[in-house]
């Protein structure tokens, strides 16, 4: 939208409008985008939005299978919405939070395998790797 605008002013200033004419022009036209914004934002709030019960894991369920609908991974929603929703509540108590932190989820990326393979382990994570004895670490733990 920026560089449209750019684009624009450039236009007008070939045309020999004054500069102080195109930055009003321009501050006019971002209040109207701002005015409109407030007034979506408003009947979103108050109109359109309606409250879901975090209790509630279907209706999670639902909310994360529409979210997943226009992703990649939206012929998957049967397997990865219940597991996203699972994690959520895994760290917060549903009876009093109105928001989570996902920096305490973790998703780990491996090479190989399928969607399928995907699961949700609740705690920590070791990387199971056995030391190579060249490399003068232990060989037992």
């Amino acid at each position: 939208m920026a560089g449209a605008l750019l684009k624009a002013a450039e236009s007008l200033l070939d045309k020999g409008i004054h500069p102080n004419i195109i930055s009003e022009g321009i501050s006019l036209f971002i209040l109207g985008f701002q005015r409109a914004l407030d007034f979506s934002l408003d009947v979103i709030k108050n109109e359109l939005s309606i409250p879901v019960d975090i209790s509630n894991r279907e209706t999670l369920i639902e909310c994360v299978n529409t979210s997943l609908s226009s992703k990649v991974v939206s012929a998957n929603t049967e397997l990865l919405s219940p597991m996203a929703v699972d994690a959520v509540l895994k760290i917060i108590d549903p009876q009093t939070a109105t928001n989570v932190d996902l920096k305490d989820i973790k998703l780990v990326k491996k090479l190989g395998g399928t969607i399928d393979d995907t699961e949700l382990v609740e705690g920590i994570v070791f990387d199971k790797c056995k030391p190579s004895s060249a490399s003068g670490g232990p060989t037992k733990i």
